[in-house]
């Protein structure tokens, strides 16, 4: 498992799937903050827009959902929650050291594997034993239940490899990979129905409506080449990244930035520098 530390004492550990499980399952991630002593901001976890779903287990501590885009939350997330697709940015805070694991989905994929209906938990947090169908419900607690990160991974690539035999042919997979091209005409080709059903099946299927994926997409693989080039020692330049990317020029760029994030691109560059709460942002 690669490690990435965040600070001396709070670290990040990403794990990317591996085989047939990458098609699926994104990558894992584990958070652990424990004697770190976090306090004040620090506390505080920011995360964009995401296309995508997740699980995420809290092995010992709890967290709780503070923001969404500019609405106010207060609500205490159980201790094994879904996050459905986030068509806005959100701040959460620990509540006390935090040691969790979490396996992050392509939107399509948890769909499948786990027989929910997405437009139920779009931009939600909800307790996983709620929402998952019964083989769910027994992964939830095995990978609760095992003793190393490792296993945790095992498992759930296990239960993708006995569950996808749906997931061979999905167009959905295509579709993602296109990404920026993403448009309504070339979804109702490769779905095989009209516009009509399309808007209702990729909000059930894929979590958010077309064009809010196909902006978190390219959002995602924005994020990426970022990280690309400032690991190869190079500064962004916003306007020669935004033609890259397939932005129609650098105000496209920030516009969409900030609609994800909150904040533009070069202040979220030097936030992510120095702020522990944007530790998400660095992976």
């Amino acid at each position: 498992m690669h490690r990435t530390d965040i600070t001396p004492k709070a670290q990040t550990h990403i794990c990317p799937a591996s085989g047939q499980a990458a098609e699926h399952v994104l990558m894992y991630l584990v958070r652990d903050t424990r004697g770190c002593h976090l306090d004040g901001l620090d506390q505080l976890n920011r995360y964009p827009a995401t296309p995508f779903c997740c699980i995420t287990w809290m092995l010992e501590g709890e967290v709780s959902l503070l923001q969404q885009g500019k609405t106010k939350r207060e609500q205490r997330l159980p201790q094994i929650f879904v996050a459905g697709c986030q068509s806005q940015y959100g701040v959460s805070m620990n509540l006390g050291d935090r040691h969790s694991f979490m396996a992050v989905f392509y939107s399509d994929a948890f769909h499948a594997l786990f027989e929910l209906d997405l437009t139920t938990v779009q931009d939600r947090f909800v307790d996983a034993m709620g929402v998952l169908n019964p083989s769910g419900l027994g992964l939830l607690q095995a990978v609760a239940q095992a003793d190393s990160h490792a296993d945790r991974c095992l498992l759930i690539e296990s239960y993708v490899a006995q569950n996808s035999s749906d997931l061979f042919n999905s167009p959905w997979s295509r579709l993602r990979k296109m990404g920026q091209n993403l448009s309504l005409r070339l979804s109702c080709s490769l779905l095989g129905v009209g516009a009509r059903q399309v808007q209702r099946r990729v909000r059930k299927e894929a979590g958010l409506p077309l064009l809010g994926l196909s902006r978190l997409w390219r959002a995602k693989r924005s994020h990426s080449q970022v990280l690309l080039d400032l690991e190869q020692g190079h500064i962004p330049n916003w306007t020669e990244h935004a033609s890259a990317m397939g932005y129609a020029d650098q105000s496209h760029l920030i516009r969409d930035c900030k609609e994800v994030s909150g904040r533009s691109p070069q202040q979220l560059l030097n936030d992510a520098k120095k702020n522990e709460s944007d530790w998400i942002y660095r992976l």
